[in-house]
């Protein structure tokens, strides 16, 4: 199957490379060109000219690693499931291994298509060669949930939060893990932290109300569920009557 893979990409490539000879250095120039059109395109939204030209690039120059991610990157963003995304990448993993981008992208394209161990291995990769990919850390933290490792998952949001102290989204799942755990304090600081950096948002003073009930708290459920009925007073699904 990867054979097939390899034949289609390279077919698209011929089919996009220079129909006469001309000497190298007039292909690289181009092939650079063709490179930043697709940077500006991207830049702009226009997925099927950064597309084009992203191919053509790595078309002219088949040892440029960064043409091959782009392209793959680009492809994977309008289908997932692109074999042709997957070669792509394979093939800037091939030729820049120490660039971390290339193992990001990876991951996130095998979390997609839900091949959950690939996807792990390389986000590691990636956090390896770039120790401050925060976005890396926190997708693999995603997936460590996901396939049950709740203790390193932990771990890595912990990272992200040294990383970055108001990453809600850590910060949420964090939460969970600790009240999971037994954690309880270290929970409820957690969720109070995103209620402070979000105070404006009432969800979060409702799910803090929430974490309270679990608890037996109703004090600081209702004190909780009060705030958020004064930011949003719309009925809310979750959300307790006050007394």
């Amino acid at each position: 199957m990867l054979a097939g893979m390899r034949a289609a990409a390279l077919a698209f490539m011929l089919l996009l490379a220079p129909p006469w000879t001309v000497d190298a250095q007039s292909i690289a120039a181009e092939a650079r060109a063709a490179f930043q059109r697709g940077v500006s395109a991207l830049a702009n939204s226009r997925i099927d000219v950064a597309r084009e030209a992203f191919a053509r690039a790595a078309a002219l120059a088949p040892e440029w690693g960064l043409a091959f991610l782009e392209w793959g990157a680009v492809e994977a963003s309008i289908d997932p499931k692109s074999a042709l995304a997957l070669e792509c990448l394979h093939q800037a993993a091939e030729l820049a291994p120490g660039n971390p981008r290339v193992h990001y992208q990876l991951g996130l394209l095998y979390e997609q298509q839900e091949k959950y161990a690939d996807a792990v291995r390389e986000l590691k990769a990636a956090i390896a060669l770039r120790p401050t990919m925060v976005d890396a850390r926190f997708h693999l933290a995603r997936l460590l949930i996901l396939t049950g490792a709740r203790d390193e998952a932990a771990t890595a949001l912990e990272a992200v939060i040294a990383a970055d102290a108001g990453h809600t989204g850590a910060l949420a799942a964090l939460a969970e893990l600790y009240e999971g755990a037994g954690k309880i304090d270290a929970a409820e600081t957690a969720l109070l932290s995103i209620a402070k950096i979000q105070p404006q948002i009432a969800f979060n003073h409702v799910r803090l109300g929430q974490f309270y009930e679990r608890q037996g708290d109703q004090r600081k459920a209702q004190a909780a569920f009060a705030k958020a009925e004064a930011l949003d007073p719309r009925p809310k699904r979750n959300m307790r009557k006050l007394r």
